[in-house]
């Protein structure tokens, strides 16, 4: 599990912001005429790794909206909802989850998202020589969840348990890892029977050779729901929240100069995103007593 102490990354021009417990980066040199593009973005894996690979994302959205653009990726998901509320952020990539909590209590106004998260899926994960098949099969074993406001790594996989009509027992009794990665290092390492994670992650973590595939298999994948959004605060200026919006639209799979921003965010492309695309999340996190 993550720490919640801070965490200072040196990239060009990074710097550490202590109070918010968070990785960040901003360009100075690109001075926007003035203007500030304050991101902010939820830790889906190792935050300090996140902020160094989001160099291309950064110098894209200074280009493209003007501005000067500062990222900052705080230690866990709460974090964000928080400095979103407090106007330290401008626009945040929330997961579904900490978008509904963002919404709810601060009006956060959805943007973009990628295609593929209007119909995201969670994998529910054990050693490739686990009994375990089903989800019946979880009875009495040790389950992994990965941050508590994680849509992917929480919210949908406990929904879908509750839905199964699992012993009760594996949610009471499981383990949070507190990000996607560590939990499935988790399984990994047998530190845990099994455990649920965002389908992207895994496939990122394995791609990369970052995690041996051959030392887990994939028993169940969710049914799909809608997941990750960039939403802006209420009081952003409209002109730079539609920049923002319209630079992501903008993206294209055939532009060879975009290929490095759609691989980092694991995107063909982005579109269009709705509030009420996430009722079925709000169902879900309400009937677990985590949205009131």
């Amino acid at each position: 599990m993550r720490s919640a102490a801070g965490l200072s990354i040196t990239l060009a021009s990074c710097i550490a912001i202590a109070a918010a417990g968070a990785a960040a980066c901003s360009r100075p040199g690109s001075d926007g005429g003035g203007k500030v593009l304050r991101l902010s973005m939820i830790p889906t894996t190792d935050p300090g790794k996140m902020v160094r690979d989001s160099e291309p994302l950064v110098a894209y959205l200074e280009k493209a909206t003007g501005a000067r653009v500062e990222l900052t990726v705080p230690l866990n998901y709460a974090a964000v909802v928080e400095a979103f509320g407090a106007d330290k952020v401008d626009v945040a990539y929330f997961g579904g989850f900490t978008y509904v909590q963002a919404h709810k209590r601060f009006a956060a106004q959805p943007l973009v998202q990628r295609e593929r998260d209007q119909a995201f899926h969670s994998l529910f994960i054990t050693q490739p020589d686990s009994p375990i098949s089903a989800l019946a099969d979880l009875a009495g074993k040790r389950f992994a969840f990965g941050d508590v406001n994680s849509t992917s790594g929480h919210l949908m996989p406990e929904y879908y348990l509750r839905q199964a009509h699992v012993d009760p027992g594996v949610i009471a009794g499981a383990i949070y890892t507190g990000g996607h990665d560590a939990t499935a290092l988790a399984v990994a390492n047998k530190k845990a029977d099994a455990g649920a994670l965002d389908e992207a992650v895994f496939d990122r973590l394995t791609k990369d050779g970052k995690l041996d595939a051959a030392r887990l298999k994939v028993f169940y994948k969710t049914p799909a729901f809608f997941d990750y959004v960039w939403a802006a605060r209420k009081g952003l200026d409209p002109a730079l929240a539609d920049a923002f919006r319209k630079a992501m639209l903008a993206l294209d799979a055939g532009d060879p100069a975009h290929k490095p921003v759609l691989a980092l965010l694991q995107a063909t492309r982005y579109v269009a995103a709705d509030d009420a695309s996430y009722d079925k999340l709000r169902e879900a996190a309400t009937s677990a007593g985590l949205l009131k």
